[in-house]
């Protein structure tokens, strides 16, 4: 059937269309954050405790979305978060989400979960990041970036706070299953899932292949043996964007993996002018958690970000219109930066002067 997107008006409509939708089990599973979900909202309700102070008489007839990251541009400082499964609510899976980045202008970053191969991914043409973990098999880690590399990825994205993965009730009360067309497509060749490791204890059976002695020297291992810029993903305080930047990375994602891993850490909005201020001159900062409207990704931007990445939505676009419906997720976004900047007095992306934020509603901004 296929669905108006026209009457999507914001990306609260795409989510509210996957509550209905997608199966039950499915959506909680994707929903769902660690713990009681306090992270995972607190991502989203930072963003109303940060308000925009606008400029008044500035020339913003034509305003400049773009920017680069590690040296690709982007016609829209927005990328598709990694974020594993896709076919679970769109048969077309990652090839939809790369299909609609490419048409936005902008890239994804591939999960080493995902449901399509790394290489028909590259295939779509979208600039594309390879996230990777480091797992006990460290020649599992590096045959992910050779290949990534082979397949003509411009960036290794590297997950550094997950040696488990969280606790999430929903997954525990519905006993979640892999559909058996879905599959771990990077890994089919490593992972010969037993049935049982298709249902509740899914997550316990690949989190038995990462590593859990990871330390920075790690990071810097993997930094020296490839040719492309690695990203580390999962910085949420000052100290450790110093140990990222140590290590030699290219750039910084601050990140608490929308609310999935530790309940209880801060939303990553409230933390990046810290470590944007701290290392900010010395390597890129980007940022997820919580990104449900422009007005949040110039708010990030303002903070230290130069781009950020969005998860759940992608599902949700997915869900409503494979690749035209995670197209028109980007298309509100950028709608939505472009108007917010225009009235905030903004031209462009890459000028978002510093004072534009601040702090509100009872936080301090130190």
């Amino acid at each position: 059937m296929t669905i108006d997107l026209d009457r999507f008006a914001d990306l609260a409509d795409f989510e509210a269309h996957a509550r209905e939708t997608v199966p039950g089990p499915v959506y909680d599973h994707l929903a769902d954050g660690a713990g009681t979900n306090w992270t995972r909202d607190e991502n989203l309700r930072a963003y109303n405790r940060w308000l925009i102070r606008k400029r008044l008489m500035v020339d913003v007839a034509d305003v400049d979305l773009t920017t680069t990251v590690t040296g690709q541009r982007l016609e829209l400082p927005v990328l598709l978060a990694p974020s594993a499964f896709h076919k679970l609510v769109h048969p077309d899976g990652e090839l939809a989400s790369a299909g609609a980045a490419r048409d936005a202008g902008t890239g994804i970053v591939l999960s080493t979960l995902a449901s399509t191969s790394l290489e028909d991914v590259a295939g779509v043409g979208a600039p594309c990041w390879m996230q990777l973990q480091i797992h006990k098999d460290r020649g599992l880690t590096t045959s992910l970036q050779e290949r990534a590399e082979a397949a003509g990825f411009t960036g290794l994205c590297l997950t550094v706070d997950a040696p488990n993965y969280g606790i999430r009730p929903a997954d525990k009360r519905n006993h979640i299953r892999l559909p058996d067309e879905v599959t771990i497509a990077n890994l089919t060749d490593r992972f010969d899932l037993p049935s049982h490791a298709r249902g509740e204890d899914l997550m316990a059976y690949m989190w038995k292949e990462m590593a859990q002695d990871v330390t920075w020297d790690d990071a810097a291992w993997l930094i020296e043996r490839t040719t492309l810029p690695v990203i580390v993903k999962g910085v949420m305080t000052v100290a450790e964007a110093r140990n990222a930047v140590r290590a030699g990375c290219a750039a910084i994602v601050v990140s608490n993996q929308g609310g999935r891993q530790v309940d209880g850490e801060p939303a990553t909005i409230d933390v990046l002018a810290e470590i944007a201020d701290a290392v900010g001159d010395e390597v890129e900062i980007l940022l997820d958690g919580g990104i449900r409207h422009g007005s949040h990704v110039l708010k990030a931007l303002a903070l230290g970000a130069r781009c950020v990445l969005v998860g759940r939505p992608t599902y949700w676009g997915l869900a409503a219109g494979g690749r035209d419906g995670v197209r028109k997720t980007l298309q509100l976004l950028s709608e939505q930066l472009a108007n917010t900047m225009q009235l905030s007095g903004v031209k462009s992306v890459s000028e978002v002067p510093a004072g534009l934020v601040t702090a509100g509603l009872g936080r301090s901004a130190g």
